[in-house]
């Protein structure tokens, strides 16, 4: 699969998935994100905002496994805003049913905090 194509196949799936309130914000590294979300004086509403806007062209990697091997396909974007260039890692997986839900695992500056 090519990544515009995976990058346009994970929104697609995720889209979806925001309007019916599927995605949750659970950051893998909660201080790192908090602490550029209070930096920037951001909540968890213009976080969903700015997934709403996500585009193939904002794609930087994956589909990848989950590093704590439980299921779900993982995409990495990164997106101009705020004066910094964002970098958002999400995860949506599977159930019998399809799509299930998905997860915010990291939103914070590009970079800063590796």
């Amino acid at each position: 699969m090519s990544k515009p194509f995976a990058a346009e196949f994970f929104l697609r799936r995720l889209r979806p998935l925001l309007a019916e309130g599927k995605v949750v914000f659970q950051p893998r590294n909660a201080s790192k994100t908090w602490e550029f979300m209070l930096a920037k004086g951001l909540v968890e509403e213009d976080v969903f905002d700015i997934l709403k806007r996500l585009t193939p062209e904002h794609y930087y990697g994956g589909p990848a496994d989950d590093r704590d091997g439980s299921a779900g396909d993982v995409m990495v974007f990164l997106y101009p805003s705020w004066g910094t260039t964002l970098y958002i890692k999400l995860k949506i997986w599977t159930d019998t049913h399809g799509d299930a839900g998905g997860v915010v695992m990291s939103f914070h500056e590009e970079g800063k905090y590796d």
